[in-house]
């Protein structure tokens, strides 16, 4: 007689797409699944929303499609995901009082205004308020805007009607956990990301003296449970729309990049991974805190409690590759991509994957994309591989970087949509000259992630233990003649920014987007 299987639902809310998927947490197979587009409007250059009704039907949509597909009843537990730095006001009864302002969106650039003021100054910041925040939450808001306490700054300055109307502020997994079950709470890597919580010794709270020095409540923000807690149960209304027999429980859970952390597989400390997806990071598991305020590197709350995600993240990758293919008129065609950039050659353009600025190792609303060294010999496949090698030089010249702050690594996990890619798999290791190890699936490494942190929600596995169940896809072993093609490039790669920068901020200073 086959072994019952246990399943939790998975929801997974994307700056592009929302997928759902239900999971089998006794061997992390994913059962079933359903995704649709996300919608991102832009109403004004810079700024990016999304619609609350609209993205909370959604997720019915895609949860219920992959419920019904295994013609399910009952799962064991329900949790979300979702991309981080969203800001979502609502008023005492829950509603939200405007659209979301997501993570893309740098309209508050230069918010909070105290952090760039003073005499003295390291990287453009007060060196005062630097110390200050570095101390309490080992970190600090960037220029660009595009955190949370920026934002909350923004809304209040520019919309004093919704700031004065608003009971709670609320990220995107917050809103999705307020509209299943009523209540109001967060992770506690999201908690840590609007760089108003104290994250020292291990553990997380709402800072009082930062919230004091921005005139902000505590009482505004929603109570900090471990990714690992359950938040509530589902409401009965929302489990019939669902299709569901009866209310479950609603696991806390994590954010993108740390539940994708966990189904990277690399969860023991000092132990790296590599996600290309619409942006990229390099990130690994820590027991201690550590900042790299020169590089843009910081430390978050983990999904993993009293651990931290040293983490450095880099605005655009997969991305600009599927900006590249709706440009030519391929978009879809991945297969074909593929083909053309095996057959190129490697090294002949440097693409440079700044296409919304970039936040590490260089902090920088101002700089842009570029293509350097085409020629009318060039094609799409020496375009399209350029733009893959781009990527791989920006994840190089942060993975130095990560990896002193970590240890050296005998291999790198790598996940992420854009990992489909063998070629790209294969460029990374050639560039940061390391074996890469792909992990089955790598797509749903947010999927796999929250379903294993509902397993420790459910004590049914360790952390460790479940990532023991993972398979591996592939690995790639770096290739002596390309490493030393793109060690040349990285040189180049760096002077280019060094030689530009000037430029970009002549170009875009007054760019109502930086």
């Amino acid at each position: 007689m086959p072994e019952e299987k246990e399943c939790v639902l998975t929801v997974d809310v994307g700056t592009t797409s929302i997928k759902s998927a239900v999971v089998d947490i006794k061997t992390y197979e994913i059962l079933s699944k359903a995704s649709t587009k996300a919608v991102i409007n832009y109403p004004k250059k810079g700024w990016a929303e999304k619609e609350p009704e609209k993205l909370w039907n959604s997720v019915i949509e895609v949860s219920r499609e992959a419920i019904e597909d295994l013609g399910l009843e009952e799962v064991k537990a329900i949790i979300f995901g979702a991309h981080m730095a969203g800001v979502l006001p609502i008023d005492k009864e829950g509603e939200p009082l405007r659209d979301i302002i997501i993570w893309l969106d740098e309209r508050a650039a230069g918010l909070p205004e105290d952090i760039w003021k003073g005499f003295i100054k390291v990287q453009g910041y007060s060196i005062f308020k630097l110390l200050k925040f570095l101390r309490i939450t080992g970190g600090a808001p960037s220029k660009t805007g595009k955190d949370a306490i920026s934002k909350i700054i923004w809304i209040r300055e520019n919309e004093p009607d919704v700031f004065g109307k608003a009971k709670k502020i609320l990220d995107v997994k917050g809103f999705l956990i307020n509209r299943a079950t009523d209540e109001t709470v967060t992770s506690p890597d999201e908690a840590h990301l609007t760089w108003l919580a104290d994250t020292r010794k291990g553990g997380v709270e709402w800072s009082s003296s930062l919230l004091k020095d921005y005139n902000l409540s505590a009482e505004m923000f929603p109570e900090i449970r471990q990714s690992t807690d359950i938040a509530g149960e589902l409401k009965a209304e929302v489990a019939e729309e669902l299709g569901l027999r009866r209310s479950v429980p609603v696991v806390v859970g994590a954010g993108d990049v740390c539940a994708s952390a966990v189904g990277s597989g690399a969860v023991m400390p000092d132990e790296l991974h590599i996600y290309i997806g619409t942006s990229n990071w390099v990130a690994g598991h820590i027991t201690k805190r550590k900042t790299d305020v020169f590089h843009f590197i910081g430390s978050l709350m983990s999904a993993i409690p009293e651990r931290y995600l040293l983490i450095a993240e880099q605005e655009v990758a997969a991305g600009a590759l599927e900006w590249a293919m709706r440009l030519v008129g391929i978009e879809g065609r991945y297969r074909e991509v593929e083909e053309m950039a095996e057959k190129a050659e490697v090294g002949r353009l440097i693409f440079m994957p700044w296409l919304y600025g970039e936040r590490a190792p260089i902090d920088d609303p101002y700089v842009r994309g570029g293509l350097i060294n085409i020629s009318l010999d060039h094609g799409r496949g020496e375009v399209l591989r350029s733009m893959m090698e781009g990527v791989a030089l920006n994840i190089k010249w942060i993975y130095t970087h990560m990896e002193k702050m970590t240890k050296q690594q005998k291999e790198v996990s790598i996940v992420g949509g854009g990992t489909l890619f063998n070629i790209w798999c294969q460029i990374v290791a050639d560039a940061i000259k390391r074996p890469v190890k792909r992990i089955k699936n790598p797509e749903q490494s947010g999927v796999r992630g929250l379903a294993t942190i509902s397993s420790v929600a459910l004590r049914r596995d360790s952390f460790e233990s479940a990532v023991q169940k993972f398979q591996v896809d592939r690995v790639f072993k770096p290739d002596p003649d390309s490493t030393l093609i793109y060690d040349r490039l990285f040189r180049v790669y760096k002077e280019l920014y060094s030689k530009l920068k000037k430029i970009y901020r002549e170009l875009n200073a007054t760019d109502t987007h930086s």
